[in-house]
């Protein structure tokens, strides 16, 4: 597997606690490898007709999204794993936790091979050339002071209170991704795949 390079850009951005303006490192990415690309570069060197591909790679897809549905981690291969997740505030009384304060979330674990690559990845400042080409930007939180949730801390800090395996620089490949339920990181932070039951 060739050795992942990732352009780096400095953005400004504002401290969330005391609105003091800096700047934040955002990955610029080579765009978006959509469905069709996927099945064109997985029909390479099979017999395998474009259409067939297409359709095995959406019976599957449509498996993956059922499954998850059902409650079922999904295991992705090298890909990784897919864990139905939550989020929640820390309560002292377990009383005081009500199911209203849980946001439903989806936790991303990366496989082997994929996080090996990006732990691996070499770094390396954009270009202003890059900065005039229609990109599309990776979705880089502005991090907290604290790194609270799945954001990175300031000097490269762990996340103290959130899901994300990865928080602060040099991260693993694992996170919470957000499915829209509010914030995924809360006080509290998502549960941890490894904190229950995998069958």
């Amino acid at each position: 597997m060739p050795q992942l390079k990732l352009r780096v850009k400095k953005a400004s951005s504002k401290n969330p606690s005391t609105k003091q303006l800096g700047f934040v490192a955002r990955v610029k990415t080579n765009g978006t490898a959509d469905f069709e690309e996927i099945v064109k570069e997985a029909g390479h060197n099979t017999t395998m007709h474009k259409a067939e591909l297409k359709m095995a790679f959406e019976l599957c897809l449509d498996s993956v999204a059922e499954m998850l549905k059902q409650g079922y981690i999904v295991d992705l291969g090298p890909i990784g794993k897919l864990y139905p997740s939550c989020s929640a505030g820390w309560y002292e009384k377990e009383e005081d936790l009500k199911l209203s304060d849980v946001k439903p979330s989806l936790y991303y674990r990366a496989g082997e091979d994929v996080e090996a690559a990006i732990k691996g990845a070499k770094l390396v400042w954009a270009k202003e050339s890059d900065e005039e080409e229609d990109e599309e930007e990776s979705l880089t939180p502005d991090p907290s002071p604290e790194g609270e949730g799945n954001q990175g801390g300031q000097n490269g800090s762990n996340g103290s209170n959130g899901s994300n395996e990865g928080g602060g620089q040099n991260g693993g490949g694992t996170g919470t991704i957000d499915t829209g339920g509010g914030n995924t990181g809360g006080n509290g932070g998502s549960t941890d795949p490894d904190d229950g039951d995998e069958g």
